[in-house]
């Protein structure tokens, strides 16, 4: 078992020998005689029996050697379905060996093995065996696997002769499998080539699928892509443990090894669709952890496209920890169509990471690419930027209430800002959109001072979109400032207590006067239409007659000069 090596021989992990027992370790298997009947799949046994054909067919024409115990207690079966080739106790070289071969000796001392013995090995005719065909006698080993795989454990050798539920298409060649001269008696590689062959039985899809994902690696790349385009077809009819065990490892590897495309990739989320999560992060997570850190730029965009498909099923701590700082190279890369997607994606991989990495980490890497090159980059980082600013429970769910205080101040404002003043129309809408968006969570002084005169020409703005946006974003400018002016104080200077000393000092008359300006200003501003000088006058009259009776007054007005200031002229009667 340690030298014999083949796909479909039971693997041998390792063994250990004591004075009473040889231990043998393999592969996790089971035997396919504890197998069930809705547990064998129609087309895992269709695999299954090619396998075992071409294993024996390796054996006998190959290496010129016999098996001599193929039966439903020497063939195991893997977790993908798949069928191993154990039992080795008798396999020995076909001649030579001066007639001193296992088989010869110890076949009859295997349990059960008189109810499947060749009759060459009953009537003990070696010359016959060593003069057949290479393979002839595993023939007859390989008729009662057919016959065990369909009707269960064979018990006398007399239910060999009857078909049971062997289908039509396979009994023909079951029978050349059985003759009981050796001489006529079909080889399993004859078998394997007559099986195969257009309506045979062995002519399948999934034999076929099987068979391309063995051998890809010797396969033109125009064959690969033909074969992935339909893939996804073909999975859906499959048997789920196989594509879970057999079908996904063997597509992870093409993508390891850069083979694959956005086809493959297809397939592999198609198959994870039906994964619980203890498999998804046994089989999958590991390799898309491992795919992340690939620098071949096709597979990474491959994966960028297709995050949503996949990301929302792996662990938060993976991708915050071993996934996001292989994709954050995406925001510097080199080519714009792996920066464009990873912005794209940056919307599935937010609500993985936590608090602190969104906004230290890939706030400002995306408020970075504002500045970008290309127009269209630009456009679509502002519209990821208002969908995290925006996040809602249920849609966008972000780790402990998503965009900080500080970072929509110091970093997403100002980024805003600068997008307003781009050159590229649709640029300058997004950041409108954003900016109208983002109000809420800006400081209305900073609007009132900042964003409001820096949106202000976009009113007119050449782009009648532009304009439009402009406008709407003004308002809700407007309306952010004036609820926010609702909460501030009528004045910040004190009012002028009521019993007050007229009489007082000059810093005091000048806190009073400068108090009642004040409120017939506000006065004014409550209705815009009526003028000011009346409160205005009346408030400079008051204040002329308190200095008027000040004792620091140096000169006293006259009568007449008090009669013309207080009473209006009199017309000149010469006039």
């Amino acid at each position: 078992m340690r030298t014999l090596r083949h796909p479909g021989i039971l693997r041998y992990m390792d063994g250990a020998e004591t004075a009473d027992a040889i231990y043998i370790a393999t592969e996790p298997v089971t035997s396919l005689s504890l197998v069930t009947e809705s547990e064998n799949d129609d087309e895992l046994r269709r695999w299954g029996l090619y396998k075992m054909a071409d294993t024996l067919r390796f054996i006998g024409e190959d290496c010129k050697m016999v098996h001599g115990n193929v039966c439903a207690a020497t063939v195991f079966v893997t977790r993908a379905g798949e069928w191993r080739l154990g039992g080795l106790e008798l396999v020995d070289a076909l001649a030579g060996g001066d007639g001193q071969q296992i088989y010869r000796h110890f076949a009859s001392a295997v349990p059960g093995y008189n109810a499947r013995m060749a009759p060459e090995f009953e009537t003990r005719k070696w010359d016959a065996v060593e003069a057949a065909k290479p393979g002839a006698v595993d023939g007859w080993s390989l008729a009662c696997l057919i016959h065990e795989a369909f009707n269960g454990n064979l018990k006398t050798l007399s239910q060999l002769d009857a078909q049971g539920r062997i289908p039509q298409s396979l009994w023909p060649l079951y029978q050349r499998l059985h003759q009981a001269d050796i001489r006529r008696r079909m080889t399993p590689g004859d078998f394997l080539q007559s099986a195969s062959q257009s309506g045979a039985y062995l002519d399948s899809e999934f034999v076929h699928a099987s068979l391309f994902l063995e051998n890809i690696a010797v396969k033109e790349q125009d064959e690969k892509n033909e074969f992935f385009s339909g893939l996804h077809t073909l999975i859906a009819g499959f048997p789920q443990a196989f594509c879970k065990y057999k079908i996904l490892p063997e597509l992870l590897k093409v993508m390891e090894f850069g083979g694959g495309d956005a086809k493959v990739l297809s397939g592999i989320i198609h198959i994870g669709k039906g994964l619980d999560e203890a498999e998804y992060a046994e089989l999958v997570v590991p390799a898309i952890v491992q795919l992340f850190g690939s620098n071949d730029r096709a597979l990474r965009f491959s994966l960028l496209e297709h995050m949503d498909s996949f990301i929302p099923s792996v662990p938060a701590p993976v991708v915050g920890k071993q996934v996001f700082p292989n994709f954050s190279t995406g925001y510097l890369d080199a080519a714009p169509a792996i920066r464009e997607a990873t912005v794209k994606a940056s919307l599935v991989v937010a609500p993985k990471i936590t608090s602190k990495t969104l906004n230290n980490d890939m706030i400002r890497q995306l408020v970075r690419l504002v500045g970008d090159p290309e127009p269209g980059i630009r456009t679509n980082t502002l519209i990821c930027i208002g969908k995290l600013c925006t996040a809602k429970e249920g849609i966008l769910d972000l780790d402990a209430g998503g965009i900080n205080e500080n970072s929509h101040r110091y970093v997403i404002c100002p980024a805003i800002l600068h997008a307003l003043r781009d050159s590229f129309p649709p640029v300058r809408s997004a950041a409108l959109a954003v900016a109208s968006a983002c109000a809420p969570h800006w400081d209305a002084v900073e609007i009132a001072r900042r964003v409001i005169p820096t949106l202000s020409p976009l009113l007119i703005d050449s782009e009648r979109p532009v304009r439009v946006a402009a406008l709407k974003a003004l308002q809700t400018m407007v309306t952010r400032v004036e609820a926010h002016s609702l909460t501030m104080p009528a004045t910040t200077v004190p009012a002028k207590p009521a019993n007050a000393d007229t009489g007082g000092s000059s810093s005091g008359r000048a806190q009073a006067v400068a108090a009642d300006m004040a409120a017939a200003s506000m006065a004014a501003a409550s209705g815009w239409g009526g003028w000011a000088v009346s409160s205005l006058s009346s408030t400079f009259s008051g204040a002329l007659s308190l200095a008027a009776s000040s004792p620091s007054a140096a000169i006293a007005p006259t009568t007449s000069q008090t009669q013309s200031m207080s009473a209006p002229p009199q017309p000149n009667p010469l006039s």
